[in-house]
C-alpha cells in the first residue's frame, strides 16, 4: 500500500519543464537527470523503473531561496561545500554555497557502454571544479569524479560532502543499512536512542538523526521486498548517515565527506579543516551502484 506520508514530493518533472536539465538514459542501468543550474548535481534517478532519489518540497530543481534547506530539492546527489559543510559556521550557512553555483561548458557524450555529462563549476573565492558523471549500460553503476583546483593566490578552505539521498519506495519499513565501518557513532542525543541499521517503521514527528560510519569505504541499503540493493562507495575519508523521519519527508542519506558535519569552525578548532593551497589540485570520486537481489 502506498503511504502518502512516505512519498515526500513527487515532482519529477520540474527540471524538464521549468529549468534546463540533461537526461542520461541507458539500457539496464541507472537513468539520471542532472541539473546545470545546481553545479551539475543529480536530481531524479531510476533503476529498471524504480525511482531511487528522494525529492524534497522545493521540487527536483530546487527553489530560488537564499536558505539552503528551503532551496534544496533533494535528488540523488547534492554536493555540499566548498566553503562550509554541515551546521552554519563563520557566517556561512548550512552546507555552504555549492548548490547555488551554475555549471558552464556543459557537454554530453554517448557510447555503447555509457552516457557521460561534464561541466565546470567556479567557486567565486577561486576554486574550480571540473565534474564528470558517468552512468554505465547494463551495470547499474553511476560514477562522479571531481577535479578541484585552487586558482587563488591564498590557501582556501575546501570541505566537501556528497549528500546521496534515497526515498520511498527504496527507503521503507524493513529496509536495512549495511556498512563496512569499524563502528557507527551517533552525532548527538537525537540519534543515540535509535537503530541506525533499519528504516523507521513509520514516519514520526521527530528530529533528524545523524551517525558517522567510522573507517567506512562503503555503505548500502537493502530492500528485500523490492529485491534491490543500492551501494555508495567513495575515496573520501569519512562517511555520514542522515535520516529524517518526519511525515512528508521520510528520507535517508549516505554522505561521503572529507570533513565533519558540525561546520568549519569546529573542524578548524580540531585541526581537521580541509584546505587547498594555491595551484593545488585534488580528485574525489563517489560511485552509486544498484543491483537486483534475490
Amino acid at each position: 500500500m502506498i503511504a502518502g506520508d512516505r512519498l515526500g514530493h513527487l515532482d519529477q518533472v520540474s527540471l524538464a519543464t521549468e529549468r534546463p536539465a540533461i537526461d542520461l538514459r541507458v539500457l539496464a542501468g541507472i537513468e539520471l537527470r542532472v541539473d546545470p543550474t545546481r553545479g551539475l548535481d543529480v536530481g531524479a534517478a531510476w533503476f529498471r523503473g524504480v525511482p531511487l532519489a528522494w525529492i524534497g518540497a522545493a521540487g527536483e530543481g530546487g527553489a530560488d531561496a537564499a536558505d539552503w534547506r528551503a532551496a534544496w530539492g533533494g535528488g540523488l546527489v547534492t554536493t555540499c561545500g566548498l566553503d562550509n559543510v554541515g551546521a552554519p559556521s563563520e557566517g556561512i550557512g548550512l552546507h555552504g554555497t555549492y548548490t547555488f553555483l551554475p555549471a558552464r561548458e556543459v557537454a554530453t557524450e554517448r557510447s555503447r557502454a555509457q552516457a557521460v555529462a561534464r561541466g565546470t563549476v567556479d567557486d567565486p573565492r577561486g576554486l574550480r571544479v571540473k565534474r564528470t558523471i558517468r552512468t554505465a549500460v547494463g551495470s547499474g553503476r553511476v560514477e562522479i569524479v571531481d577535479r578541484t583546483v585552487n586558482l587563488a593566490d591564498d590557501p582556501l578552505e575546501a570541505p566537501l560532502l556528497y549528500h546521496v539521498n534515497l526515498g520511498w519506495p527504496l527507503w521503507d519499513d524493513g529496509t536495512r543499512v549495511e556498512t563496512d565501518a569499524e563502528e557507527v557513532e551517533p552525532r548527538d542525543d537525537d540519534a543515540a536512542p535509535h537503530d541506525w541499521s533499519t528504516a523507521p517503521a513509520q514516519p514520526a514527528a521527530l528530529p533528524e538523526r545523524v551517525w558517522e560510519h567510522i573507517g567506512a569505504t562503503r555503505a548500502a541499503v537493502l530492500n528485500e521486498r523490492l529485491g534491490l540493493r543500492m551501494t555508495v562507495e567513495s575515496d573520501l575519508p569519512r562517511l555520514w548517515q542522515w535520516v529524517d523521519p518526519a511525515p512528508g519527508v521520510y528520507a535517508f542519506g549516505l554522505e561521503p565527506a572529507n570533513c565533519s558535519v558540525l561546520g568549519r569552525a569546529h573542524d578548524r578548532a580540531e585541526g581537521r579543516l580541509p584546505y587547498l593551497d594555491p595551484g593545488q589540485e585534488r580528485s574525489t570520486r563517489i560511485a552509486v551502484t544498484a543491483e537486483e537481489v534475490t
